[in-house]
């Protein structure tokens, strides 16, 4: 449903040409009523001194008629010709008393008006006049008094006033003619006026609107200087603006793009050759698989088959050493005694690289139990005594936290700390000290067991530490000691296998400390 109050208030345009218009209109109104007003005023009060003139002619007249010997004859023709006049509907003279002395009338008596109260004519002053308007009658008061005996007599005339409406009608009819024709004038420069104000706005608005769905406005026309206009100029500034951010954008854009394909050329180019690299590298992983299969079963093999050979090399060597083919002179005692020795390194040799290989393809069995670590640690000192007392060195057991549970292979860690005291014992000079310790810790969100063996040995240099636990690695000076180099890197698998971790902190010419670490039970 049509609702025009919603109407008119959704556009500025007709909420100003409506409120304008009501000024319009009732100035216009106003303005009439005035001059009608003013000008029925100022008709009425022709009239009135007319009316009084005549009044107070007819009061002259009458002071000199009541003079005379017969006195009401004189008034009676008085108020007959004054009754004649064509503007004097009725007249009348009355004492104080409300008592008629005369009265004549164009119209019938019945027509003949008293309006005012005699309360009134009394305070009426010699030669004053009153008036009183009744309906189409003008009527006028005046009192006047006889030179004998001072007695006051009223006198009344009804004037006809019906051409002052007549007139007061044709002036209004006129005035409103003309508010017409000035309010039609006023409604045509008013519509004007707020399409000249409003017509900015709605192209500012429309504008807006087209910002609004994305599109990029025209600039709208400036009208002048005022407020709407600087808007205007702001508003074309603004529009001016974006246009060359749109423009700087789409440029970054294009430039982007072109990027982006120049990029994607080189990834497809990149992705093209990483393909044939990681074919590549899939065959060299391949090949290596092979390979390290190959090693694999090369040394399970030729451990194998070298280990019986030896023992048997090793038994004929502990025969003739024990006199089994006779007896040896001592040139011939040191060759066996030498031959042994270098069977033995190499049947350790064997036992370490069988080993290390068991490990790396994960066939060594491991039995993980929970016990106290002071059994292996006693074990294995028990072990170490004869190396011990041949380099007059010192092991110190502190059983402070060995008797804690850790969980772990008995045999595996039995290997592991056989391996650490032996290299202390080789590398610590006579008189030297080795102790063997342990101690609770906990980190990453669990605990362990971390078990440290310290000696006062020649300890290993900085750039050596870093690559001790590598396969057949040798540090120190060359052929100072002996080994086979695969000790510590056994240690380190066995304890990775145990998920703990190992490693070493020395210094070079004082000693060096391994410590490694167990799962608590």
């Amino acid at each position: 449903m049509f609702n025009p109050v919603r109407w008119i208030l959704t556009s500025i345009r007709r909420k100003a040409i409506t409120g304008l218009l009501i000024i319009l209109l009732s100035a216009v109104f106003l303005i009439g009523l005035s001059i009608v007003s003013q000008a029925r005023k100022f008709i009425l009060a022709e009239v009135q001194r007319r009316a009084s003139s005549v009044a107070r002619f007819v009061g002259t007249d009458l002071a000199s008629a009541l003079s005379y010997t017969d006195p009401k004859s004189a008034v009676s023709d008085i108020v007959y010709r004054i009754s004649q006049d064509p503007s004097v509907i009725y007249a009348s003279v009355f004492d104080v008393n409300g008592r008629v002395i005369s009265q004549a009338s164009s119209r019938s008596e019945d027509e003949v008006i008293r309006s005012l109260p005699l309360g009134e004519l009394y305070d009426l002053q010699p030669d004053e006049v009153r008036y009183h308007v009744s309906d189409t009658v003008l009527e006028v008061y005046r009192s006047t008094v006889m030179a004998q005996g001072r007695q006051k007599y009223i006198i009344l005339l009804g004037f006809d006033i019906t051409d002052v409406s007549s007139i007061v009608a044709k002036i209004t009819r006129l005035i409103a003619f003309n508010a017409f024709i000035v309010y039609i004038f006023g409604l045509l420069a008013l519509i004007a006026a707020v399409n000249r104000l409003t017509e900015p706005l709605t192209d500012l608005t429309s504008g807006i609107k087209d910002l609004g769905l994305g599109k990029l406005p025209k600039p709208v026309p400036v009208r002048g200087s005022d407020e709407v206009g600087t808007l205007s100029l702001s508003f074309n500034k603004m529009i001016e603006d974006l246009r060359q951010y749109r423009q700087e954008v789409e440029r970054y854009q294009k430039h982007l793009e072109d990027m982006v394909g120049e990029r994607t050329v080189a990834l497809n180019a990149a992705n093209v050759e990483l393909t044939r690299i990681n074919e590549s590298l899939k065959a060299a992983n391949e090949k290596l698989l092979e390979l390290d299969k190959l090693k694999s079963n090369f040394l399970g093999i030729a451990t194998h088959e070298l280990k019986t050979p030896l023992s048997v090399v090793g038994g004929y060597l502990d025969s003739l050493q024990d006199g089994f083919a006779g007896e040896l002179n001592d040139a011939q005692k040191g060759i066996v005694s030498e031959t042994l020795s270098s069977c033995h390194r190499m049947e350790a040799l064997i036992s370490d690289m069988l080993d290390l290989n068991r490990i790396e393809a994960g066939r060594m069995p491991m039995e993980l139990m929970e016990m106290p670590v002071i059994h292996v640690v006693q074990k294995v000192a028990g072990q170490m005594i004869p190396l011990l007392q041949k380099k007059k060195l010192t092991l110190d057991i502190r059983e402070e936290n060995m008797e804690l549970p850790a969980r772990f292979d008995e045999d595996r860690i039995t290997q592991v700390l056989v391996n650490l005291v032996s290299n202390a014992i080789k590398f610590t000079p006579q008189g030297g000290r080795i102790s063997v310790s342990a101690k609770r810790g906990a980190g990453k969100g669990h605990s362990f067991f971390q078990i440290s063996v310290a000696d006062t040995g020649i300890g290993i240099s900085e750039e050596d530490l870093p690559r001790i636990f590598e396969e057949f690695a040798q540090v120190g000076e060359p052929g100072k000691e002996e080994g086979t180099g695969l000790g510590l890197a056994i240690c380190l698998r066995i304890v990775k296998a145990h998920e703990g971790r190992i490693w070493a902190e020395s210094v070079l010419g004082q000693g060096t400390t391994f410590h490694f670490t167990l799962p608590l039970a």
